[in-house]
């Protein structure tokens, strides 16, 4: 018999050999077999259980962890299996009941899976990511997202997401953020809110190399419908949070977190180059001030507000919702 592999997982491994299971193909057989006299048709492959007898295995689905333990008559804890930081004890991400759906439990469970991430990867499609966001701004999008918000909670949500970015920027950790062209003309809260946010979007690309900030153009060759974190807990294990309109979704399973990488990497290529994003970036902040200048000298004099140059550069830019208003639907 071999010996046991340096830093493998000996629970999963030594409850295997218990079973007389001395191979990894032969556990795959046995597990489809259990399986199979559950009444559930699944299958696992002998590279999948060798990720689960990893140093660090991913966490199994509901459906295989049900025939894990019933395989082995223990639970999955005692096979080795440990949930990433800031899943409930005990369970992983499949097991949460449903969407995240509390403001405040969402981004404190956020910044739990956050906390010591090697490296972080964002898309975002209608705002500037929070990481990059900066106070007003931040305040403008949380009162948009939910009016009913008393002056407090509004206040303690921002600071939440002010400490979150000041960790980016003070721990040098490699973030990779791609957004949507659409994010730069969005004048939540005000016009000037917007300038100063795209001025300090412009020094963050600038001071911060560890930064990585694209712009996805409209009439871009892939889009994805919806914002995506994906964040690198432990070094090699991934999981992903998915922001939905009624709450958030915390995904691991590695497949599940394969794909959205992929979807990621497409659109990387989809996107602006880092120097052509930053050309994009300064030369609407440069158009915006101008506009919010010149509307501010013809005040009492004309009609012309800066929410109207605004729209006006909506329109002269093609934007899908520019000619009325915002349903944020992808451009295809």
């Amino acid at each position: 018999m071999s010996a046991r592999p340096l830093g493998a997982n000996a629970k999963l491994v030594s409850a295997r050999r218990a079973l007389g299971l001395h191979s990894q193909a032969g556990f795959a057989d046995a597990f489809e077999e259990h399986a199979r006299t559950m009444g559930m048709r699944l299958a696992v492959s002998v590279r999948q259980v060798r990720r689960w007898e990893s140093a660090d295995p991913p966490y199994p689905t509901p459906d295989y962890e049900r025939v894990l333990e019933d395989l082995f008559g223990r639970p999955l804890s005692a096979l080795g299996f440990a949930a990433l930081d800031g899943m409930p004890d005990g369970q992983s991400s499949h097991a949460w009941p449903g969407l995240i759906t509390d403001g405040a439990e969402r981004l404190r469970r956020l910044t739990q899976l956050e906390q010591g991430s090697a490296s972080f990867r964002s898309y975002e499609t209608t705002f500037i990511p929070g990481r990059l966001q900066t106070a007003e701004y931040a305040l403008a999008v949380i009162l948009m997202l939910d009016p009913t918000l008393s002056v407090a909670e509004a206040g303690e949500r921002q600071q939440l997401r002010m400490d979150r970015a000041q960790r980016l920027f003070r721990e040098g950790r490699p973030a990779w953020f791609i957004i949507a062209e659409n994010a730069l003309y969005n004048p939540f809260g005000s016009p000037e809110i917007l300038a100063n946010q795209l001025d300090h979007l412009v020094r963050v690309v600038s001071e911060n190399p560890h930064i990585r900030v694209q712009i996805l153009p409209h009439g871009a060759g892939f889009v994805a419908p919806a914002p995506c974190l994906i964040v690198e807990p432990k070094r090699g294990r991934y999981a992903a949070w998915l922001e939905q309109f009624v709450g958030s979704l915390v995904v691991d399973k590695p497949d599940d977190v394969e794909r959205l990488g992929t979807t990621f990497d497409r659109l990387h290529t989809s996107a602006l180059s880092q120097m052509a994003s930053h050309a994009t970036i300064t030369s609407w902040r440069q158009e915006l001030r101008r506009s919010i200048e010149f509307s501010a000298s013809l005040v009492g004099s004309s009609p012309i507000t800066p929410e109207m140059t605004v729209a006006a550069k909506l329109r002269s830019s093609a934007l899908p919702w520019a000619s009325g208003t915002p349903n944020f639907r992808n451009p295809q």
